[in-house]
C-alpha cells in the first residue's frame, strides 16, 4: 500500500499526527528523526507495542515516524521511487526538519529500511539520511528461502513450518527458485552471500549501518530444531563481514543476549526489544 499523504492534524500545537498510513510524534526540541518500518504482517500499532525503546524518546529530541508500510521482503525500482517520494512528502506536508534522518526496521522491515535508505542517499533527495538499522532482518533472500525449506523439512514447530511454506511460496512466486533465478535474487536482495553481492547497497559508506540480532542458538535448537547456520543471526553475521570487506567504515553488529522478550512476556530472540534506547540514542548523535 502506498503511503497516504493526508495529514490529519488535531491543531497547530499538537505533537501527534495520525492517519491510517503513519503516526508522527514531533519532538519539541528536535535533533533527529527516526522512521520505523514494521515486520511483514505487522503495523505501527505492533511497533508501538513491541518497541520498548520508543518510550520517552521524544523527550530526547527524537521525532518518530511509524509507518504501516508492510507485506514486503524487498522493493522493486518503482516501489523505491514511490516510497522515496512519499517519505519526502510526509516531511514537507507536516513541516518536519529533514537534516538528520535515521531509518530502522524489524525483520522484513529491516530489509526495506536498508534498501530505501541506500536509494534515497544515491538520489540526493531532501532527506539527509545519516544512518539505518535493522532488527534481525532476513537480509539474504536466497538464504531465507533455504532456511524456510529447512523449517519445512524439520517440521518441529507448526508455526515455523507454516511460515516456511508461506515464504517458499511467496519467494517462488515473486522472485523464483534461487537455483534457477540467481539474477532475480541479485535484483532484489540487500545481500547475497553465495555471490558476495552488495550492489543494492552501493552507497553503504555514505551513512551509518547498525545490525541488531540475538543469536540464542539454544532457543532455536530447543523451539525450532534449527542449527545456527539456519538463523537470521548467522545471516546477519555474514552480512556484517561482507560490509566490512567491501570497505564500510561505519557498520556495527550488535549481538544481544537475553533481550528478546515480547510484550506478552514470551521469550523470543526475534523481537523489537533487543534494541536498547540509550545505545540507540548514542549512535544517533
Amino acid at each position: 500500500m502506498l503511503l497516504s499523504l493526508l495529514a490529519c492534524r488535531t491543531g497547530n500545537r499538537e505533537r501527534l499526527i495520525q492517519n491510517e498510513a503513519y503516526e508522527i510524534n514531533i519532538a519539541k526540541n528536535q535533533t533527529s528523526v527516526l522512521i520505523l518500518f514494521p515486520c511483514y504482517p505487522c503495523d505501527m500499532e505492533h511497533t508501538k507495542r513491541e518497541a520498548n525503546f520508543l518510550k520517552g524518546i521524544g523527550d530526547q529530541g527524537i521525532t518518530t515516524i511509524l509507518l504501516n508500510y508492510n507485506r514486503k521482503l524487498f522493493l522493486t525500482e518503482t516501489e523505491k521511487i514511490n516510497l522515496s517520494k512519499a517519505l519526502q512528502d510526509i516531511f514537507a506536508i507536516n513541516q518536519i526538519k529533514s537534516n538528520n534522518v535515521f531509518l530502522g526496521g524489524f525483520s522484513s522491515g529491516g530489509n526495506i529500511a536498508l534498501l530505501i535508505a541506500d536509494y534515497i542517499k544515491s538520489h540526493n533527495t531532501k532527506l539527509n539520511i545519516n544512518g539505518v538499522f535493522s532488527v534481525d532482518a532476513p537480509v539474504d533472500l536466497e538464504q531465507l528461502y533455504y532456511n524456510a525449506k529447512n523449517d519445512i523439512a524439520l517440521n518441529v514447530n507448526e508455526g515455523a513450518k507454516s511460515e516456511g511454506e508461506f515464504l517458499v511460496n511467496l519467494l517462488e512466486r515473486e522472485v523464483g527458485d534461487p537455483a534457477a533465478k540467481t539474477n532475480s535474487y541479485k535484483k532484489y536482495s540487500p545481500f547475497l552471500l553465495s555471490q558476495d553481492f552488495l550492489d543494492n547497497l552501493l552507497n553503504h559508506n555514505k551513512y551509518k549501518i547498525r545490525l541488531y540480532t540475538e543469536p540464542a542458538p539454544e532457543w532455536h535448537q530447543k523451539h525450532r530444531g534449527r542449527e545456527y547456520q539456519h538463523t537470521n543471526s548467522w545471516m546477519n553475521e555474514r552480512f556484517y563481514e561482507a560490509l566490512i570487506q567491501h570497505g564500510s567504515k561505519s557498520c556495527e553488529l550488535i549481538k544481544t543476549e537475553n533481550k528478546g522478550i515480547r510484550a506478552n512476556g514470551d521469550i523470543h530472540p526475534h523481537s523489537w526489544s533487543i534494541v536498547e534506547q540509550n545505545s540507540l540514542l548514542e549512535w544517533m548523535k
